[in-house]
């Protein structure tokens, strides 16, 4: 067996990850009974020209739902990122990542969608679709909502959103 003298091109450089790209972000506590009919504001986008692509993202209901509490996990805007409660979010759609038919409320634990407007973004990779790579501004404020609605009052009832996002290099 011969052997020969190599020349070393690997770039050991790579082997770490410089950029902390993707990482999970987390929202704050939403307790359904102070947002019921609401958008709870859970993620905002606001730094002008920041590209930022939606992976993965899951709903973690920590306690019960009151019987008969939907909720959807969407996208809204803000007219800035000042907006906060009490203020107005524009619909873009209610159910755009997680919609209410992939959460059983009733029962704590961590739920993703089997089908959403984002999924199919997402498994296409669709060039820089609104939901899937989420352009950052500083006004109309892309911003990710959850819409809790129950026809009569929602008494019991708390969740978290987590989302897995990496942002895009070069883009700001």
């Amino acid at each position: 067996m011969a052997t020969v003298t190599a020349i070393d091109y690997r770039r050991t450089d790579q082997r770490i990850n410089t950029l902390a790209n993707p990482y999970w972000i987390t929202s704050g506590l939403v307790v359904c009974a102070d947002a019921d009919d609401l958008y709870a504001l859970l993620f905002s986008f606001p730094t002008a020209g920041k590209m930022t692509m939606v992976l993965d993202v899951v709903c973690q209901i920590i306690t019960a739902f009151t019987s008969g509490t939907t909720v959807d996990i969407g996208l809204c805007t803000l007219a800035t990122d000042a907006v906060t409660t009490g203020g107005v979010g524009t619909t873009v759609d209610d159910d755009e990542y997680i919609p209410n038919t992939a959460l059983t409320v009733a029962t704590p634990g961590y739920y993703r969608a089997a089908t959403s407007d984002w999924l199919s973004l997402r498994a296409s990779f669709a060039s820089q679709a609104a939901s899937f790579c989420l352009l950052g501004a500083a006004s109309t404020v892309p911003c990710i909502m959850a819409l809790t609605v129950r026809t009569g009052v929602i008494s019991a009832g708390t969740f978290r959103v987590h989302m897995l996002v990496t942002d895009i290099p070069g883009v700001v």
